[in-house]
């Protein structure tokens, strides 16, 4: 029997729970959950499928539907507010809660993958390790980090990247090294943590201007106008760029330098036409003469480039 408190993720809960009752009564269908639900019969797996949210009256809904007692929909409605958080202060505040819980058996690995995204050292210190002799000696190595990390902040560290198996003891020499161990940023209920661990990045990428001279840092940037079909390709071609830097650099034998490659694209402005809002249409000045007036050589004519 499928066991809610054994959960961190509600459609995950969902998806499992209901292939568990459909086996046993084809009537409970989603056609069945749609008529309780008071929606459409695609919107559930649209919900399991991660492009629908649940609302305030669908979590107790569905809570009426798949929980067996009010500690079953408590937990479950933390759960809902856990993977929709916005922030990652909130995703905390409900990780707690759901840790809480004793039955929750990923509850220490829950929390050290936040942990993990918390700080944008540890990232560091799990490769510095791969060529670094660290035996102990925490504020060397946190002298190392750019910008520095103390003593303290290092211990942490190495506690935690061995929790998660990402780092272990070499018996043989006394020095740590990476293990295969990984933690996927893929989940949708550490999204919040992740997006607080590029946030940290970002912040440092501010100050590696001043921090570095021009030979040991490459920075720029790029502005420019293209449609959705472009932007999908040039998505694809940036996550291509990221697989052959991490092929490239797992052929480095002998690394002595840590790095940060950040890489971001997004949209610097609305698509043309705008987007309705607030059920208002935008007016755009001009737009009406543009219209109403073609210019010679039909509507291709009169293209004016930017440069």
């Amino acid at each position: 029997m499928i066991n809610l408190f054994e959960y961190l993720n509600y459609r995950e809960f969902l998806r499992d729970a209901y292939e568990e009752r459909h086996a046993t009564d084809w009537r409970f269908s989603h056609r069945y959950i749609a008529d309780r639900a008071g929606f459409d019969g695609s919107m559930f797996n649209k919900i399991l499928q991660g492009k629908r949210n649940l609302t305030e009256r669908m979590v107790s809904v569905f809570a009426e539907i798949f929980c067996r007692d009010m500690r079953e929909r408590t937990y479950f409605a933390n759960m809902v507010a856990f993977n929709q958080a916005k922030t990652h202060s909130e995703s905390r505040q409900y990780l707690e809660k759901l840790v809480a819980t004793k039955e929750c058996k990923v509850e220490d690995l829950a929390k050290d993958q936040f942990e993990y995204f918390d700080h944008w050292y540890h990232a560091v210190i799990r490769e510095l390790v791969t060529f670094y002799p660290y035996v102990g000696d925490d504020a060397a190595l946190g002298l190392m980090v750019r910008p520095p990390i103390t003593a303290s902040q290092v211990r942490s560290s190495i506690a935690l990247l061995e929790r998660l198996s990402m780092i272990k003891k070499n018996p043989e020499t006394g020095f740590y090294e990476q293990t295969q161990g990984l933690i996927s940023s893929g989940s949708e209920s550490f999204s919040t943590a992740v997006n607080s661990y590029i946030q940290q990045n970002l912040d440092v990428a501010q100050t590696a201007m001043d921090r570095f001279d021009k030979t040991e840092r490459n920075l720029s940037t790029l502005a420019f106008a293209c449609d959705e079909t472009t932007y999908g390709e040039l998505v694809e071609m940036v996550r291509r760029f990221r697989r052959e830097v991490l092929a490239k650099v797992s052929q480095c034998e002998k690394p002595n330098r840590v790095f940060q490659l950040g890489m971001q694209l997004f949209p610097l402005s609305d698509p043309y036409p705008p987007p309705q809002r607030r059920g208002r249409k935008r007016r755009i000045r001009g737009q009406e003469a543009l219209d109403q007036k073609q210019p010679e050589g039909g509507e291709d004519a009169g293209e004016v480039e930017h440069v």
